[in-house]
């Protein structure tokens, strides 16, 4: 029985541990996705691939793969998958109820067996329970749970904040802008990147908390007409030969009637006849 080859690069603080490879419903598209989960430290890290099938090759010491993707690890905070394995089980017309935690993972789409090791994990799933969740014990064994949007509100707000945002990706700019502006270009980015990782009911109410960005949005559309107003466009005829001056009014052509038969039948005549001199012969 035959292996296939992968090669992966992770951190350096997993790359000698033993990682447990998950396939769980990424938390927006909903579709099965690799990931290893770490569970000493309980970390969870998604599988980020660049495809280069059929274009380079992997060469090792005794061997050679013809598959010359790449694969990398990068960490995930894994209340995201959390938050939308929970609104999944128990959210109803926008509303949600609550769930027995144990009964989460049980849908066709899922990978049950990756679910249980994840939900496992139980430093995420107390993490999880007190940061998005409404919770009541009824025994001693059964703990059942309630998405709460406030909590989780709270939670991506705060995942938003200015501060998070890299550096690399600090590009907005605006000339004269105060800075609230500023502030809110810079949330708006972190707010892009954390709906990468959130279902679309949590996006728009995630961009609801911050008003849409409406005085972000206003000040760049005045920003953006300033600017158009300001550019002074030369006229095409001062540097390409023959283009009119675009102020020039343009004089429409005549337009010629339709010759009738008769006059046709003249030029006909007139084109077969012969000059008058072809009659007289030349001296010799």
């Amino acid at each position: 029985m035959s292996t296939e080859r992968t090669v992966l690069i992770a951190p350096t603080q997993y790359s000698g541990s033993t990682l447990k490879h998950l396939q769980l419903p990424h938390p927006r598209t909903n579709t099965l996705c690799s990931y290893y989960a770490d569970t000493p430290s309980n970390t969870l890290l998604e599988v980020v691939q660049i495809d280069m099938a059929g274009r380079r090759s992997w060469a090792g010491n005794g061997w050679v793969h013809s598959n010359g993707s790449l694969s990398m690890l990068t960490p995930i905070d894994p209340l995201f998958i959390f938050l939308s394995l929970l609104t999944q089980a128990s959210q109803s017309d926008n509303e949600f109820k609550f769930i027995d935690i144990n009964s989460i993972g049980f849908e066709s789409h899922v990978d049950t067996a990756s679910v249980s090791a994840f939900l496992a994990m139980d430093a995420v799933q107390k993490k999880a329970l007190a940061t998005l969740c409404e919770t009541r014990q009824i025994s001693e064994s059964v703990c059942v749970a309630k998405v709460d949007p406030d909590q989780v509100l709270t939670w991506l707000k705060h995942k938003c904040s200015s501060s998070r945002l890299p550096q690399e990706l600090d590009v907005w700019q605006m000339e004269n802008a105060d800075e609230t502006l500023k502030e809110q270009a810079l949330v708006r980015e972190m707010v892009l990147l954390v709906s990468e990782y959130l279902q679309p009911y949590w996006t728009e109410r995630l961009l609801c908390e911050f008003d849409g960005f409406a005085q972000l949005c206003e000040s760049e559309k005045k920003a953006a007409a300033t600017h158009t107003a300001a550019v002074v466009f030369d006229s095409p005829d001062s540097y390409t030969p023959g283009v009119a001056d675009p102020s020039t009014k343009l004089v429409p052509a005549k337009q010629v009637k339709p010759k009738t038969a008769k006059e046709r039948q003249l030029e006909q005549a007139a084109a077969k006849s012969k000059p008058i001199m072809s009659f007289f012969q030349k001296k010799k």
